[in-house]
């Protein structure tokens, strides 16, 4: 599917996808899309403010009853049928993907939704498979046991290297647990997160039980942590937002998950094939167009093996295909923004600075 321009129709209604419908934020500002392969806009949407946020969680939190009183059964049949839509909508969410944050498509299309479409389907199976401590008799005359509640409305922000998947991973195991949610995705990556939502109302799940809120993270998401009638919050992105986002949960006493920023070694080791090695480090730092918690970011190397690693890798680099995401052969896509363009460039620069040797690449790729 390539079939660029058709991809944001579906979100004239607005980007808040709130009890089952969409709707235009109310802050009164607006964010557009860029698809980062062109520097085009690709789609103009009103921001959420805390007014989209407090409608967001109330609906959520009217859903809870419902969605948790229904039974393990229920809600595994109803996100069983989730992933049966999800994939038979895989080519749509692989090319939407593609479009908002410039991920080649044969790593949409062969990684980002089949996997959403299987850990939706785990999760649907893990809905009937909750497990609890044994209880016992601790004290005389009585009784000790464990009861599974839900925790009730989870307030979830997600990062834009994953779209889809962060999505998942963040609704997913929520829901499959009996609670609702509001999720924000970030703004410069809100398509896919929007077509999760609706495919979960489509394929039955109750209107209210997944919401989607797409604005800043001043206005929409401090808001979504500190709401009180939010009792959890799960982050992943940087450590600096992360101590915000800690901050604003413990004035609510809520539970909290982050998963910040990540350095991600890679270690070769005396006794190792240089070129299987090398293979390795240069998949592992280009995945996601090295925008991935777990990217190969540097390498140590035993001095033995230094110079025939070094080389090895710089002829792989030379061979990567950098192009248009929606070309299947192509390797390696643009980064998410012009922003995040600059500040990798950066790192470069820096490290120039600093005396390192370029043996290949090395320059920003020409053209806005």
């Amino acid at each position: 599917m390539d079939d660029r321009t058709d991809i944001t129709a579906q979100f004239a209604d607005g980007a808040q996808y709130v009890a089952g419908g969409l709707r235009p934020g109310t802050s009164g500002r607006t964010h557009r899309v860029v698809d980062p392969a062109t520097g085009e806009a690709v789609h103009e949407f009103e921001l959420a403010g805390p007014a989209d946020v407090d409608a967001a969680v109330a609906a959520a939190k009217e859903a809870l009853p419902g969605w948790a009183g229904a039974t393990p059964a229920e809600r595994s049949e109803a996100m069983h049928r989730f992933a049966a839509v999800l994939a038979e909508r895989a080519e749509e969410l692989a090319a939407a993907e593609s479009l908002q944050c410039g991920k080649p498509i044969r790593l949409s299309s062969g990684f980002d939704v089949p996997g959403t479409v299987d850990n939706t389907a785990f999760f649907a199976g893990a809905a009937r498979v909750l497990e609890g401590r044994a209880g016992g008799e601790y004290s005389a005359d009585h009784t000790s046991y464990v009861r599974r509640e839900p925790i009730g409305v989870v307030g979830s922000i997600a990062p834009w290297n994953y779209p889809l998947q962060m999505a998942a991973w963040k609704v997913l195991p929520a829901i499959a647990a009996g609670n609702t949610i509001v999720l924000k995705p970030s703004e410069l990556t809100p398509l896919t997160s929007l077509m999760f939502a609706r495919a979960a109302t489509d394929a039955g799940i109750p209107d209210g039980v997944v919401n989607v809120i797409t604005g800043a993270g001043p206005d929409a998401g401090e808001r979504l942590v500190g709401h009180p009638d939010v009792a959890m919050t799960s982050f992943t992105g940087s450590t600096a937002v992360g101590r915000r986002v800690a901050e604003l949960a413990l004035g609510t006493v809520k539970r909290i998950h982050l998963e910040l920023g990540g350095k991600a070694p890679f270690v070769v080791f005396d006794d190792a094939d240089p070129e299987a090695a090398a293979h390795g480090a240069v998949a592992g730092s280009l995945i996601n167009t090295g925008q991935d918690c777990t990217a190969a970011t540097r390498a140590y190397v035993q001095r033995p093996l230094f110079d025939a690693f070094v080389e090895q890798v710089a002829a792989l680099f030379e061979r990567v295909r950098l192009g248009d995401p929606f070309d299947p052969l192509t390797d390696l896509g643009p980064l998410v923004s012009h922003a995040q363009r600059d500040r990798v460039a950066g790192f470069v620069d820096r490290a120039r600075a600093a005396g390192a040797t370029v043996v290949a690449g090395g320059e920003a790729p020409a053209g806005d």
